[in-house]
């Protein structure tokens, strides 16, 4: 079971950061953030994972909702939480040692249902009431 922390980040225009990711050959798109290590707090790997591979400095973070997704196959599982998150600077700067993060960009709603985002977290972006806490059962995506 992997358990990973995510960033959602708007900026003044309301539009959300999502970074690229490529692996084996695919992209798509993801929050930021990342695997939380053992003995580590979710707010604490939330603030690494930004400031490791974005340069990003956390000023606030509030957790919003989950995710769940489980391979069909039952060979993997994750579970993603989700936090409304306020940094110093809304521009990001790659860190170069992070190889599977190709680019990054702020987008509408209306523009994250036609991207291939994992998990699938689409409807939450859909959502009229997005400051309840809410599980969202995310279906599996191959190569994840």
């Amino acid at each position: 079971m992997r358990v990973r922390v995510a960033a959602l980040i708007q900026d003044s225009k309301g539009k959300f950061l999502l970074v690229q990711q490529t692996k084996k050959k695919s992209s798509y798109w993801l929050l930021p953030g990342g695997g939380i290590e053992f003995g580590e707090t979710a707010v604490s790997a939330l603030e690494r994972e930004l400031r490791e591979e974005l340069s990003l400095e956390v000023t606030k973070s509030e957790f919003i909702f989950f995710t769940e997704s489980i391979d069909p196959n039952k060979n993997r599982h994750l579970i993603q939480l989700v936090f409304v998150t306020k940094v110093k600077d809304l521009i990001p700067t790659l860190n170069p040692k992070e190889e599977a993060i190709s680019g990054f960009g702020y987008f509408s709603s209306k523009e994250i249902q036609l991207m291939d985002l994992r998990p699938d977290t689409k409807q939450y972006f859909l959502s009229k009431q997005k400051n309840k806490p809410r599980y969202i059962a995310s279906p599996w995506v191959a190569g994840l």
